[in-house]
């Protein structure tokens, strides 16, 4: 044989070898609905919501979260600091009081997630979206954190009661050509 065909074959093995992982990856995966892409759009709509404005005592941002779902903020500092609890994650989104929502410099942070990525998953689905804080009253949160800031990666799992969070991690420093979309 030359050396030509040994490319030739190389070449065709791999591309069987990928699209039968791509097809095993299909199979485990369901695919979604038009409607589910658009209640997992609502379901990250309503989570910036809940956590700007606190509504009811942080409660309803706690319950966009499965039982176990969590809110990490990986800073890339090698220390990401994780919210688990239902405790934890009313407490991000103000408290029972929403006294933390209600002063400077909390109360100028609002969050966007802009330009959703959604895929299927075998446990049901994962996106990215750009993490983006605008101002609020003209003012910004911290001077570092104005405007585009970083990436949201989501999981989402259906539940009884529609989508869910089980994990949404901001990533506040993604790195040119390290970010992967789903």
């Amino acid at each position: 044989m030359r050396k030509s065909s040994f490319g030739a074959i190389a070449v065709a093995a791999a591309a069987a070898v990928a699209a039968s992982w791509h097809d095993a990856r299909a199979q485990r995966a369901a695919p979604l609905t038009a409607m589910d892409y658009v209640e997992i759009q609502q379901l990250v709509n309503r989570l910036n919501f809940a956590l700007d404005y606190c509504t009811n005592g942080g409660r309803d941002f706690a319950e966009l979260f499965v039982d176990g779902g969590e809110f990490t903020i990986d800073q890339g500092d090698g220390d990401p600091r994780t919210r688990r609890t239902r405790e934890e994650l009313i407490a991000l989104a103000g408290g029972p009081g929403c006294e933390s929502r209600k002063s400077p410099p909390s109360s100028y942070i609002l969050h966007l997630a802009e330009s959703l990525v959604i895929e299927p998953t075998a446990e049901g689905a994962r996106g990215v979206s750009y993490a983006i804080y605008p101002s609020s009253k003209g003012k910004y949160f911290q001077d570092d954190v104005a405007g585009q800031l970083g990436l949201y990666h989501d999981e989402y799992v259906r539940t009884a009661d529609g989508w869910r969070f089980k994990s949404r991690r901001h990533e506040t420093s993604p790195v040119v050509g390290e970010v992967a979309l789903p």
